[in-house]
């Protein structure tokens, strides 16, 4: 995804070196906020903002085993 190459170092070793820890979606652009999401199967993401999109994210990977 194109914004996880601009994000600093220490914010890619924290999603990248430390699996339990969740990325922080709001800094992360749109279209890549979609594209995981549609990977995710989350409904009705053409009609959230980037902030709903966040949520929902963090939302699924909590829930995820």
């Amino acid at each position: 995804m194109a914004s996880f190459n601009r994000l600093s170092k220490s914010e890619r070793e924290t999603s990248t070196f430390r699996p339990y820890r969740k990325p922080d979606f709001n800094k992360w652009r749109r279209d890549d906020l979609y594209h995981l999401a549609q990977q995710q199967g989350i409904e009705d993401r053409a009609n959230m903002s980037n902030e709903e999109l966040a949520r929902a994210l963090s939302r699924a990977q909590s829930s995820s085993p």
